[in-house]
């Protein structure tokens, strides 16, 4: 990303924070201004998943391991009474989610395919039935934060989201986000040119951790209550998986988009869809679409179609001329 982009990615990011801020005091802290931060903290943790599943191209299915780590990274010192600084607490988040994902990397990423997507939903079950039976975690009732204004948690929440944003534009047109794609899309040439295809997924598997983590810390505060349910569950990592999946792997932009559609859908669905599990019907139904009609996901539809016309115009303009 060039300077001047850069520049305009912060001024876009400024401004949309203090938007959001004039919309939260201006609603009278509103139920929507609360769901707006409830999305954000999904495409936070779109953003480290794509990492791995979009531009690596490993789909994993248990981010919810990293997202339940970061959780509880702040959970269970507040829980136990440690009295230690909220913003260190988010730090080690991070590095403790980042660990775990450089500790698991060597078995895991020398699997492929359905292989390692199903050792990525089984490490999921394994955090969930483990954190579920230790009365050491708090079990199934988990555990209670400490209350954070709503005034000063919810823009820290965009802020962080905006951060997350432009931190992985500039990191995948980095050197390093060359070498994802080339071990992604042609992963022999990758080697011939010196590029370790175990270290690379291991650096996106890390960071990707980390982000997915801090997603989760920024959940706990959120949340105020914490619970393997809720933050190990499956259901975890299908969120943050299909909102990749239909706004579009391997683009910055599609799991915002993605994320952003995928929880207003679902939350629409859980209110109108009586049904135990109804909901999860609707956003099947609409991944199919997304796939059988946008295979690349939206966001590659809406450039494609944004190519188009510019094309059309241009010819037009040169006809005329």
């Amino acid at each position: 990303m060039s300077k001047k982009h850069m520049l305009y990615s912060i001024i876009a990011g400024v401004i949309i924070l203090v938007a959001y801020i004039a919309y939260f005091h201006g609603s009278g802290q509103s139920y929507n201004a609360g769901f707006i931060v409830y999305i954000c903290l999904f495409l936070i943790a779109g953003q480290g998943w794509n990492l791995l599943g979009g531009y690596i191209g490993e789909v994993s299915f248990g981010h919810a391991v990293f997202f339940g780590i970061g959780a509880y990274t702040i959970a269970l010192p507040t829980g136990y009474g440690l009295n230690i600084p909220m913003p260190l607490l988010i730090i080690l988040s991070m590095v403790t989610s980042g660990l775990f994902a450089w500790a698991i990397s060597y078995p895991l990423l020398r699997i492929k395919g359905m292989n390692f997507l199903i050792g990525t939903f089984g490490l999921g079950i394994i955090f969930l039935n483990a954190f579920t039976s230790s009365q050491l975690l708090f079990a199934s009732q988990g555990t209670f934060l400490p209350f954070v204004q709503p005034s000063v948690l919810y823009p820290v929440i965009i802020g962080i989201t905006i951060a997350v944003v432009i931190f992985v534009s500039v990191l995948v047109k980095s050197s390093t986000g060359l070498s994802f794609k080339a071990v992604r899309d042609v992963p022999e040439a990758a080697q011939m040119i010196g590029i370790n295809l175990y270290r690379t997924k291991t650096k996106a598997l890390v960071i990707g951790a980390m982000i997915t983590g801090l997603a989760g810390a920024m959940y706990a505060l959120y949340s105020m209550h914490i619970t393997p349910s809720a933050t190990f569950d499956t259901s975890i990592s299908n969120d943050i998986l299909l909102g990749s999946y239909i706004g579009g792997c391997g683009t910055v932009l599609g799991p915002v988009i993605g994320g952003t559609i995928l929880i207003i859908i679902q939350e629409a669905a859980r209110s109108t869809i009586t049904v135990t599990g109804g909901h999860n019907l609707v956003l099947g139904i609409i991944l199919v679409l997304v796939m059988m009609t946008m295979k690349q996901g939206i966001w590659s539809a809406i450039r494609t179609g944004i190519d188009k016309i510019c094309g059309k115009l241009s010819s037009v303009k040169k006809q005329r001329r």
